[in-house]
């Protein structure tokens, strides 16, 4: 957004320094906060500080911690930005609700928000980056990114890749169910098929590598690796919830299978492995999809046009 012209940016973060280098490259002013928590009066002074200097026209939070610290609204505009089906109350002091599915958009409807005020905006993702990782072996690989959380699902894929005696696993992330997961190996004999990777932003360096990207949470608001499988040229399975499904139109953009089914899942890899035409087809609308609906710039300009709207609204 800090590329487009006549718009001036500051940013609030929780202090990291990891996250303030990065965006440091693209946003010259950022303000780090240490104790980014409600519960913090300084936390508040210094929001309300940096806002009282800045004088925005809008104030966009993202998600519940930064939502709920939000001050109310004194000659700006404040915007919520929610990605789960979270309390509604965090919310109190915003004017208005972004939500990144019309799912979501639907529920904070639901939860006695005016749908006038609720706006459906989907994430968008990278471009591929070219980073090319030359495969290791001959064996068709399977990708996963994600938390290592029971929510993703990540357990179902395991005992699948048991019966799937032609593909070897890359599971990218990082989480407390780790442990979970080794059991899992260790029980079905897994551990020359299944590899970790820690987590990295260079998602594109596993993209171009494998053969098929799997998607096997039990519930997933939104589903950014869909799109992230999309953009990079690769089938996309998915576990028929959520964001994911609806993401996925099955046969045309990818492949759903049912819920916790690993079964369901091992039939899918196989018709789709069987299946090269179908194959190309799904590859094909799925990149076509992500350039119609996701790329960087299309979503950009839906929040400057949204913006701009509001702006007026208010001032009429």
């Amino acid at each position: 957004m800090k590329k487009k012209k006549n718009i001036n940016l500051q940013l609030i973060i929780r202090k990291n320094q990891e996250r303030f280098s990065f965006l440091k490259k693209k946003i010259k002013s950022i303000h780090q906060i240490n104790n980014f928590y409600f519960y913090n009066p300084f936390c508040h002074k210094e929001i309300t500080d940096v806002i009282d200097n800045f004088k925005p026209n809008i104030v966009l939070s993202w998600m519940n911690r930064a939502s709920k610290i939000l001050p109310k609204s004194k000659g700006w505009i404040n915007i919520g930005r929610i990605g789960g089906y979270y309390k509604i109350k965090n919310y109190v002091n915003c004017d208005f609700i972004i939500t990144n599915t019309n799912d979501l958009r639907d529920f904070v409807i639901e939860s006695g928000w005016d749908s006038t005020k609720v706006e459906c905006i989907p994430n968008f993702v990278n471009r591929n980056n070219q980073t090319i990782k030359k495969k290791s072996n001959s064996l068709k690989i399977i990708l996963c990114l994600a938390r290592f959380h029971r929510n993703k699902g990540i357990d179902v894929l395991l005992k699948a890749m048991t019966y799937l005696n032609d593909y070897i696993l890359w599971i990218v992330g990082e989480g407390s169910e780790r442990k979970f997961y080794d059991l899992i190996l260790e029980k079905h004999n897994l551990q020359e098929k299944v590899f970790f990777y820690e987590w990295t932003n260079n998602i594109s360096e596993f993209m171009n590598s494998a053969d098929l990207l799997v998607c096997p949470s039990r519930h997933e608001p939104f589903g950014n690796v869909v799109i992230d499988g999309w953009a990079h040229k690769i089938p996309v399975i998915v576990s028929n919830t959520g964001g994911p499904g609806i993401l996925i139109k099955n046969n045309v953009n990818g492949l759903k299978f049912k819920n916790e089914d690993f079964f369901d899942l091992i039939e899918k890899v196989k018709f789709l492995e069987s299946k090269k035409s179908l194959l190309k087809k799904i590859v094909r609308n799925g990149y076509n999809e992500y350039e119609s609906n996701f790329s960087e710039d299309l979503i950009i300009n839906k929040y400057i046009n949204f913006f701009e709207k509001i702006k007026k609204q208010c001032v009429e």
